[in-house]
């Protein structure tokens, strides 16, 4: 069933870090915690053990609107989180992620690298992942263009030498919109 399949695309939605669902035990669950231990089942299932994994963060738009009036910490995964913000803050210039993160950025990084550590302790791999707004179709394109990429790079890696001259970094990177 999944012999032509070189990579996994695994969703999960930003926004319902605050939300609650009945697991499978029927217990009220957080879904973003929900969310995560799905996603241990199936990156640690055999099948998938020599594939890549992209994890797409989707409904960032939601997220970021969410994140003004919502804690992180609603999630008890997220207790941790606890963002430094500059005083000096502006709005002239809100998508600039590197100068004044928007709290809906830094808390969707912090996100990513809870999956990417959570991932690399589960297989010893590095993740690669991708932030969404799913309204968007340019934004949805983009993802999937990267999954393309990860896949080219995973095709031609095997015929490199893992050196200090590689092009190929060991490092997983995030690609954000």
């Amino acid at each position: 069933m999944f012999e032509d399949v070189g990579m996994v695309i695994f969703c999960v939605s930003l926004s319902d870090y605050d939300q609650f669902s009945l697991d499978g035990n029927g217990s009220l669950t957080n879904k973003m915690v929900l969310s995560r231990k799905f996603f241990e089942t199936i990156v640690t299932h055999p099948t998938f053990d020599q594939m890549d994994f992209l994890l797409i963060l989707n409904k960032f738009d939601q997220f970021e609107k969410k994140m003004e009036q919502v804690s992180l910490t609603q999630c008890e995964w997220f207790s941790d989180f606890h963002p430094v913000i500059s005083r000096h803050r502006s709005n002239s210039n809100s998508n600039s992620i590197n100068h004044n993160p928007s709290l809906g950025q830094l808390a969707s990084h912090y996100i990513a690298v809870k999956f990417k550590r959570l991932y690399s302790s589960l297989t010893g791999r590095k993740l690669y992942v991708s932030l969404v707004k799913g309204l968007e179709p340019d934004n949805v394109d983009a993802a999937l263009k990267y999954a393309r990429e990860i896949m080219k790079w995973s095709e031609e890696r095997p015929n490199f030498s893992v050196s200090e001259y590689s092009i190929y970094s060991t490092e997983a990177s995030s690609f954000s919109h």
